[in-house]
């Protein structure tokens, strides 16, 4: 038997609860191992000086309030809320309601940027309608209004129209 393989035996063989072949070759390799049989005293030190302490008996009614506790729902704080919405909505529905809350939230900061001249190059009318909403959903656009890349296009536009 090798070092490592008895090694990994050595709690089983102490307890005995090993087969009696198993036991008998880590008992001839304990014998002929000086290594390993020291590993294996300091192990039955551990044990001795474990088995001499003193047991703590809990209280009585610790078992009874520990087994409640963990049966208890835990409906206190926002993390067990979550996990009912979760539950209840699913996690596409939740995804989708985030994305257009965001969509909202960006176009609705992008109008007032625009409004507060943070941008003076777009001119997008100030309007709490509605209407001036979707007008600010227009910085979704493959090219958005007062960017290089709408300028390009109406500078594209303009020679193509030109040329007919």
């Amino acid at each position: 038997m090798k070092c490592r393989s008895a090694q990994k035996k050595f709690s089983a063989y102490q307890d005995r609860e090993l087969k009696p072949l198993e036991q008998e070759g880590v008992g001839r390799h304990l014998l002929s191992c000086e290594s390993c049989r020291k590993d294996y005293e300091k192990l039955e030190r551990v044990w001795q000086t474990l088995g001499g302490l003193e047991e703590i008996r809990p209280d009585p009614w610790f078992y009874g309030q520990l087994v409640r506790r963990i049966k208890e729902p835990r409906e206190h704080g926002l993390l067990p809320a979550l996990q009912h919405v979760f539950q209840v909505i699913g996690a596409p529905a939740i995804a989708s309601i985030i994305l257009v809350i965001g969509l909202a939230a960006g176009s609705y900061l992008g109008s007032n940027l625009a409004r507060r001249d943070l941008f003076p190059s777009q001119s997008i009318p100030v309007s709490d309608s509605l209407s001036g909403f979707f007008s600010s959903m227009r910085v979704f656009d493959p090219a958005p209004p007062g960017t290089f890349a709408e300028g390009y296009l109406r500078m594209a536009s303009y020679e193509e129209s030109g040329s007919r």
